[in-house]
């Protein structure tokens, strides 16, 4: 071995620079900290339980840490911190720092991290829970704090069903709280504000501690038994290295009972991270949570959740959407579908997702509307009508639909990924259908643009689904497809009319879905775009032939 050797004087000069730089900059986080926009006290008064805390709120002194964590907390607090008026998007988040329930970690775990939500156009919260307190009084100062934010959303510039809590550590522990007692208010009504939903909209869990019974082998009560259904999605990300039994077990609890969630597990990274950057794969945490709140439509500009509200809000009054370039010319297709996305992610909470739907199969189609490939949209339950019956559709005075003829698929597997060949469509389909598709129609006012289209979700509100047949061995170009109305033939076609054949068309479809963000399960409808002409919903008696597939019949009256 050689014999250790002395560093020259210039090198060990050198290394005292360097260890110094990279001090600095903490230090002048530190020193030049952003001051919120507002701080405003939780509780009207003294806050509930017989819980004494010696104040008053002070740095916790003679314990080393690179931050610096705050104690004596007895009054509670949230302190705003909001991104410029011109980008913020509407989302909000409580941010509970950790600290062992003993301290709470202020800095690195609070005003980093709200930095860095503010940077993503989100309105932050800090809450400085009561600390030193067990997690249930610091947890009735996060639903307090949920439904001050929620009260005054309208102040902040915040949409009232986009409202989160991100926990760490400790504060991890209290967002499960909130996330498993959001229809349980854990203290006794004071005034007005405790009236408003403590249920946090979406909750992130970042290196958890205090889930777990004493013998680690699952999560503790009260806790497990309020794992239900109904409680809102979770993120949850976490060291292996770290004490990742409480985020292990927490998501295993969450897919027993059907929640959704989301579980990032490092292999190394330890505890505390916060958002700062670190040379292991851990500090990318912060990419994965803003990927999985995108997802969930909460980065959306407010101009999309606008456009979206509009659309609903249109719907529900049986008018007509406005259209989406009136208010956002420059939109692109893709914004379309992110409008889409999020009206499908809450019309859905009135109606269950069924199966999809394509639009603009043909190359006619296509060029009028100046696009390459077919759109595509969402159908959903209550729509869906069974052709074993015969319907009699009674349309309101003012109501005006158009029928459709369409081959439609049954699919045989979960898709999320891209199909590269049109084999790969043909080996995602276990059966055939026929179908009508019956959308409504808005005289004067229908979809000008294929943006116009997408953004109202191509507007399908019945649909007529035949029988399946096993879709292995046929050729669904080669099945004929005619449409009569009082024995009047209308049209006459066969499946080959989609541009590129049936199953390209539908190979189309399915990944413009994917890519859009759709998840599409196993036995969803696929309505595949219109077949032939489009014609006016007039009163008569309608029968389609579709070939060996069979017919379907229906009547339309006013």
């Amino acid at each position: 071995m050689h014999p250790a050797l002395p560093f020259p004087p210039c090198i060990r000069s050198t290394a005292k620079h360097l260890v110094r730089s990279l001090l600095i900059p903490v230090a002048v986080l530190t020193l030049h900290a952003r001051e919120p926009e507002a701080t405003v006290a939780v509780w009207p008064g003294k806050p509930p339980g017989d819980l004494a805390i010696q104040g008053p709120e002070r740095k916790v002194e003679g314990r080393p840490r690179p931050f610096y964590q705050l104690t004596g907390i007895a009054a509670p607090s949230i302190s705003v911190f909001l991104p410029p008026a011109t980008t913020r998007n509407g989302t909000a988040v409580l941010v509970c720092p950790g600290g062992g329930l003993q301290r709470v970690a202020y800095e690195h775990e609070g005003l980093e991290v709200a930095e860095w939500l503010n940077s993503l156009n989100i309105t932050a919260f800090i809450l400085k829970y009561r600390a030193p307190a067990p997690a249930l009084n610091a947890s009735q100062d996060a639903q307090r704090a949920l439904s001050v934010i929620r009260q005054r959303a309208s102040e902040w510039q915040v949409d009232p069903q986009a409202i989160g809590i991100l926990g760490f550590s400790a504060g991890g522990e209290i967002a499960t709280w909130l996330a498993t007692h959001g229809a349980e208010r854990l203290y006794p009504a004071l005034d007005a504000t405790d009236t408003v939903s403590c249920r946090p909209d979406f909750v992130g869990v970042i290196y958890p501690g205090g889930l777990l019974r004493g013998d680690g082998t699952g999560l503790k009560e009260p806790l497990l038994n309020r794992v239900q259904s109904n409680m809102p999605p979770v993120f949850i990300a976490h060291a292996f290295n770290d004490s990742s039994d409480n985020s292990l077990q927490l998501a295993l609890a969450m897919k027993r009972a059907g929640v959704p969630v989301e579980l990032h597990l490092y292999q190394e990274g330890g505890h505390g991270v916060g958002a700062r950057r670190t040379g292991v794969p851990i500090s990318g945490w912060k990419n994965r949570f803003g990927d999985w709140l995108g997802s969930q439509t909460y980065l959306d500009p407010l101009s999309i959740r606008r456009a979206s509200s509009a659309t609903i809000t249109a719907l529900l009054q049986g008018q007509a959407p406005p259209r989406f370039i009136a208010n956002l010319p420059n939109a692109s297709l893709d914004d379309a579908y992110q409008a889409q996305r999020r009206f499908v992610r809450q019309w859905a909470q009135l109606d269950p997702v069924a199966g999809f739907k394509g639009a603009a199969a043909s190359a006619a189609a296509q060029t009028a509307l100046g696009i390459d490939r077919p759109l595509a949209g969402v159908v959903f339950q209550k729509g869906r009508l069974d052709a074993s019956k015969h319907h009699i559709l009674t349309l309101r005075p003012d109501e005006q639909v158009v029928v459709e003829t369409e081959i439609g698929y049954i699919t045989s597997v979960d898709l999320s990924y891209e199909l590269l060949t049109d084999d790969h469509a043909r080996g995602a389909v276990e059966s055939i259908v026929p179908l009508i598709e019956l959308p409504r129609s808005y005289p004067g006012n229908s979809p000008a643009t294929a943006r116009d289209a997408v953004a109202m979700n191509i507007g399908s509100d019945r649909y007529i689904v035949g029988p399946p047949i096993r879709a292995e061995g046929k050729s669904p170009d080669a099945i004929p497809v005619t449409l009569r109305r009082d024995g009047h033939l209308l049209h006459e076609t066969t499946g080959g009319a989609a541009k590129g054949g049936q199953w390209t068309n539908l190979r189309h479809v399915l990944n413009e879905l994917t890519r859009h963000g759709y998840t599409i399960p196993a036995g969803s409808v696929i309505l595949g775009g219109a077949l032939g002409k489009i014609h006016p919903g007039q009163t008569g008696r309608y029968a389609a032939t579709f070939g060996e597939l069979g017919g379907i019949e229906f009547e339309l009256l006013r």
